[in-house]
């Protein structure tokens, strides 16, 4: 060991004439790892909360659109619908075909303008029992609207018109309601789903597709799959992956995490300032010594890295106590759900925690050097006390 660390953990050991240096010592390290601790158990509580987010945004949306760059209808839904099916990756492939139009309760009391589309394969079935009126999934809110409930008859018109001995009359399609969907703040599901061949006859889409989605087995895959079905198709075709359907609320999910970290970082900064008083503090208690070493022969840059290994010292135990009581903090109340909150408001039974060791190694780097830049200014100061006026001041 060299002498700089040796006298450096000797002031940090507790003694009768120093206890006082010590004490203020361990306050800085507790005031450093309260910082650490903060922080670690902030930024897991906003990935927690975030990885939530970005399930529901993969699960909810489609992997992977297709739609034309100019258009409004694909200009080859075959080739696309080909290119998708045969790259590795993909499981399911599906037209997208959507519209306006307006809804309406079987005694035409109450009518708002919805927007329809049909619903992803095999997740709407046919009728049943003979049942003449195809199968439709509200969304919450329209069902709260119309009063509707499983099993009520809608009318849907459609915003396109056909010709009659009376003139145009709207196209319209009684259904059935089949199902009740509980919408989320990260989709946007079409207020009424309803089977292909019903949306193909409101949209007036005999044949082809405005765009097509896919689905992977393996969403964190989307990126790469996206580019082989680029170099697929030739030009004229814009391919989307979940990602770039949800891009605004990626960004605010970013943005938040960056405000969040440079927030509670504060309290890690104020933790530093109080190392500097403690380093100086030993500084002026220390002069004798000072110039003693330095009439010894100690190097100006020696005696500075006396006081840097202090800091180091003291920012190393704080960092580490810190991350241990955040990520041990973290993991229990996420593994035993010790914050509860009310499932019909939040979608969520319990507070969620989420430990990503990158962030923890963010924030342990960011508090170490914290503390070795608190350090470096009595550390300079130090180095330029001359070995005559360390004595003297120090009688």
């Amino acid at each position: 060991m060299k002498y700089e660390s040796f006298i450096a953990l000797r002031y940090l050991a507790t003694s009768r004439r120093s206890a006082h240096v010590a004490l203020i010592s361990t306050i800085s390290i507790v005031g450093l790892g309260v910082g650490v601790a903060a922080l670690v158990l902030s930024l897991s509580l906003l990935s927690g909360f975030q990885d939530r987010i970005r399930t529901q945004m993969s699960d909810r949306s489609p992997h992977l659109v297709v739609s034309p760059e100019r258009g409004d209808r694909l200009r080859d839904a075959d080739l696309v619908s080909r290119v998708l099916a045969s790259v590795p990756g993909v499981v399911s492939t599906q037209p997208s075909i959507e519209g306006r139009g307006w809804l309406s309760d079987s005694a035409s009391r109450t009518t708002l303008p919805v927007r329809f589309k049909n619903a992803a394969a095999g997740s709407l079935t046919g009728a049943e029992g003979g049942d003449p009126y195809p199968p439709a999934r509200l969304a919450a809110a329209v069902a709260g609207r119309t009063g509707s409930e499983r099993g009520s008859i809608l009318r849907l018109l459609s915003s396109r018109t056909r010709l009659s001995p009376i003139g145009p009359v709207p196209i319209a399609v009684a259904v059935r309601v089949r199902d009740i969907r509980r919408g989320s703040l990260v989709e946007k599901p079409a207020d009424v789903e309803l089977p292909e061949a019903t949306a193909r006859l409101l949209s007036g889409i005999a044949s082809g597709a405005r765009a097509w989605e896919a689905r992977l087995n393996d969403a964190s895959a989307a990126d790469r799959v996206a580019a082989s079905v680029r170099a697929a198709l030739p030009a004229g075709y814009r391919v989307q992956t979940w990602r770039d359907l949800n891009a605004p609320l990626a960004f605010a999910l970013r943005l938040e995490k960056v405000v969040i970290f440079a927030t509670v970082a504060l309290v890690i900064v104020v933790a530093a300032l109080n190392i500097v008083s403690n380093i100086a503090l030993l500084v002026v208690e220390k002069k004798r010594d000072l110039g003693v070493l330095t009439s010894l022969g100690a190097a100006p840059s020696s005696l500075a890295r006396i006081y840097l290994t202090l800091g180091a010292a003291i920012g190393a135990a704080g960092t580490l106590g810190g991350v241990l009581v955040g990520v041990g903090a973290s993991v229990i109340l996420d593994r035993f759900r010790l914050v509860p909150l009310p499932g019909d408001v939040y979608l969520l039974s319990h507070v969620p925690f989420a430990v990503h060791p990158l962030e923890v190694v963010t924030v342990a780097v960011f508090a170490f050097a914290t503390a070795i830049l608190a350090a470096l200014l009595p550390a300079r100061a130090a180095a330029r006390l001359a070995p005559g006026e360390a004595v003297r001041l120090s009688r």
